[in-house]
């Protein structure tokens, strides 16, 4: 801590200390001499009156010396520097650590965070003499493969205006790890100015284990905005919890709303699909509740739609959208081989099959089912479906399932008592071997054993839709299988898997009626069969591709156009691939959109030895931090009103 003087020449002012001496003297009353009788006495009594009168002068005299001085002093305007880490330096190397993530785009009163943290830098650097380096927060590491670069205050500062507000995340550590190298080896004096909101999820994930201690450099923390969780909504996900985009079938989107708030409020949501508004709702969510809400589709053509949930406004408008594409596509057609017609419905092999796939109808389903018979096969068009499945089918026609398979389209074959397994055996594509029928009479047998690691097997290890419940009194053995979705208690394959060319083979050992087991009689056999054929043919989450976070990279090697959403944000991107175009979705860092701040106490922990300082900013008051000075004249003034009004009172008393 040292003192200087804005003003230096006017200390020469000192002089006129000499002036109240002056007029002291000039005007001292000299005593006259007159003879008198007693004179004696009157000496003694002249030495006692005196003797108060001059301590009185003596200290009016040393009072006005010293409010001509006080006087002098604050003409001169002392400053008081403090040497300290909470200054602002005016020379030396300062790096501008400029926080540009998305919750800096919170508005305030006074206006946009990000404007603040701008103006803020401005002011910071307002009379700086030194060299100027700025790092944002987000692609500082791109920063860092450009080339770093000092500049003056003045080009900082033009930088500074130029730097957008992102829609990503902070990369804290990328961003320190930069500015610690680039000030490690310096000689002079040198700080670390950091302007961010302090949100917590951009500090939390901070880690200096790697970069080591900066020990020499001050690091000053301006914090934007308050030290409060700021209130929030955003969209936290979007996605089809029933149905397929299929057309003509309906479907359900559910969309979760996260309260980012410490209070309870109210939002609209609207869904807005290819650019038109189809529905909103309002909901009233709790502080920290994600509430989920469901819109009813139907959707018409097939296609991609661009789809949007928009929130109502509120002061953090980057995360009030959130975008998804949907590939609607038409039903999928199926082909149904029914190795064992009747003249009873009911008593086809492909009664419960079909059912299956298409329960109340073709309408509501997003399969479009073809029943033909085992003669009817060798002249039918294959192109145009998508699966095929043969029940209890003799003569199974190898050449044509091949060809098929090779076109990436699943086959399903059921067993059952018409088969031949020589004819399914000379299939070369085959990967097992069809054994003999194992009757297992009055002790069926149960399922067992069930893949988890398949999508469509998890949902049959508990509730009501169960597998192990059904019975199997008579089913094929099958040797050779490497991979078993559905084994029986005696360890006997009931389903298996094979991968043929681009496609797969799907095998089941028993009948797909009632003829050797149970099992289109239990809940089990609708989600089974539904959801083998959902996954074969690629359906299964095909609808809403899965999206990603702004800054996430596609796993796409071609470069995306985007077609919807701010520049270079989030948005709607889509690929031209050789297997067909493909759009993806791309929404804010969800973690951007809590506006939760780190406290001074977790920061100075995470810091560990390092001394850091946070300030909050207030515009128009970082002069107070400008090289740690603080002027003394209004102290002054005060002082020197006390001296003239002990003064006068001490003169009037004389």
């Amino acid at each position: 801590m040292s003192l200087t003087f804005l003003n230096p020449l006017f200390l020469f002012g000192l002089a006129a200390g000499i002036l109240p001496i002056l007029i002291h003297r000039l005007t001292q009353r000299k005593a006259v001499s007159r003879k008198f009788s007693a004179v004696r006495l009157l000496l003694q009594s002249q030495r006692i009156t005196t003797r108060p009168q001059r301590l009185k002068h003596l200290l009016l005299l040393a009072l006005r010396i010293l409010a001509v001085m006080t006087l002098v002093f604050m003409i001169a305007r002392p400053v008081l520097i403090r040497q300290g880490f909470a200054a602002l330096r005016s020379a030396g190397a300062k790096v501008v650590l400029f926080d540009n993530s998305l919750s800096m785009g919170f508005r305030e009163e006074r206006g946009e965070r990000y404007d603040l943290a701008k103006r803020a830098a401005r002011e910071a650097l307002k009379g700086f003499q030194g060299q100027v380096a700025v790092i944002p927060t987000v692609d500082a590491q791109g920063r860092q493969n450009k080339g770093f670069r000092w500049m003056k205050p003045e080009e900082a500062s033009e930088e500074l205006s130029t730097l957008p507000l992102s829609f990503g995340k902070s990369d804290i550590n990328a961003a320190l790890g930069l500015a610690y190298r680039q000030l490690r080896d310096l000689k002079i004096s040198k700080q670390l100015l950091i302007l961010s909101d302090m949100a917590h999820g951009d500090w939390e994930r901070l880690d200096l284990s790697k970069l080591g201690i900066l020990s020499d450099a001050d690091i000053l923390f301006l914090r934007i905005g308050s030290p409060d969780r700021d209130p929030n909504v955003c969209v936290k996900s979007a996605n089809l919890v029933e149905g397929e985009a299929v057309v003509g079938v309906p479907s359900r989107l559910e969309v979760t709303v996260s309260n980012l708030s410490n209070t309870a409020g109210a939002t609209l949501i609207q869904l807005f699909l290819s650019g038109t508004k189809v529905d909103q709702k309002s909901t009233e969510l709790r502080a920290g509740e994600d509430g989920k809400m469901y819109f009813e589709l139907t959707l018409q053509r097939p296609g991609w739609i661009d789809g949007e949930v928009r929130l109502s406004e509120d002061r953090l408008p980057s995360d009030n959208v959130f975008y998804f594409p949907l590939k609607v596509r038409e039903k999928v057609k199926v082909l149904v081989l029914d190795g064992d017609p009747k003249t009873s419905l009911k008593a086809s092999e492909s009664y419960y099959l079909v059912n299956a796939l298409c329960p109340g109808g073709l309408e509501g389903s997003p399969f479009s089912v073809r029943v033909i018979t085992e003669g009817e096969m060798v002249s039918i068009d294959l192109r145009p479906y998508d699966a095929i499945f043969l029940l209890n089918v003799g003569r199974p026609q190898p050449s044509r399932l091949t060809s098929f398979l090779d076109a990436g389209k699943p086959v399903f074959i059921f067993l059952g008592d018409r088969v031949s397994p020589e004819e399914y055996n000379s299939f070369s594509s085959l990967p097992w071997r069809i054994g003999p029928v194992k009757d297992v009479g009055q002790n069926p047998e149960e399922i067992a054993q069930i893949d988890q690691s398949r999508e469509p097997l998890r949902f049959f290890s508990s509730g009501e839709a169960k597998l192990r419940g059904a019975n199997f009194r008579r089913y094929f053995r099958i040797e050779g299988s490497i991979k078993n979705l559905l084994t029986l208690g005696n360890h006997d394959p009931l389903l298996v898997e094979a991968n043929i060319g681009k496609s797969r083979l799907f095998m089941f050992a028993s009948s797909a009626d009632q003829d050797w087991n149970d099992l289109p009689l239990k809940a089990a056999y609708l989600p089974l069969v539904q959801g083998l054929l959902t996954e074969a043919v690629g359906l299964a989450g095909s609808s809403l591709p899965a999206g990603l976070r702004v800054g996430e990279p596609f796993k796409e090697q071609v470069r995306p156009v985007q077609i919807k959403g701010p520049q270079e944000g989030p948005g709607i991107y889509q690929f031209s691939l050789p297997s067909g175009e493909v759009r993806r979705g791309v929404n804010v860092p969800y973690e951007e959109s809590n506006l939760a701040k780190l406290t001074e106490g977790e920061l100075k922990k995470k810091f560990g030895a390092i001394n850091v300082k946070v300030v909050e900013y207030k515009e128009g008051a970082l002069k107070d931090l400008q090289s740690g000075r603080k002027e003394l004249w209004p102290f002054l003034l005060v002082f020197l009103m006390v001296v003239l009004v002990v003064e006068m009172v001490i003169a009037n008393r004389i």
